[in-house]
């Protein structure tokens, strides 16, 4: 018991010495929604459609090249077989 008072009171004491400097709602707000500069913050409310248009016309570019690698393949392989089959390498 003697040492639960000793506690108590040894931290009422600690807790009292330390400054209180309780914040007004004003300091605690100021600055919010405002850049470093003071200036409105530029929200674009439509970040979301210019995103996914973003990530579609990446998407679609990446599928443009893969298909031009696909058809020059093609080709390369088509060609190979036609001066393959012009110079008698196939069934003579």
């Amino acid at each position: 018991m003697v040492r639960l008072t000793l506690l108590a009171v040894s931290s009422v004491l600690a807790l009292s010495t330390v400054p209180v400097h309780a914040q007004t709602p004003g300091d605690v707000l100021q600055g919010i929604g405002r850049q470093m500069n003071g200036e409105p913050v530029y929200r674009d409310h439509y970040w979301r459609d210019h995103e996914r248009r973003r990530a579609y016309w990446h998407e679609q570019r990446r599928l443009d090249a893969e298909q031009r690698a696909l058809d020059a393949r093609r080709r390369a392989l088509h060609n190979e077989r036609r001066f393959n089959e012009e110079n008698g390498f196939y069934g003579r």
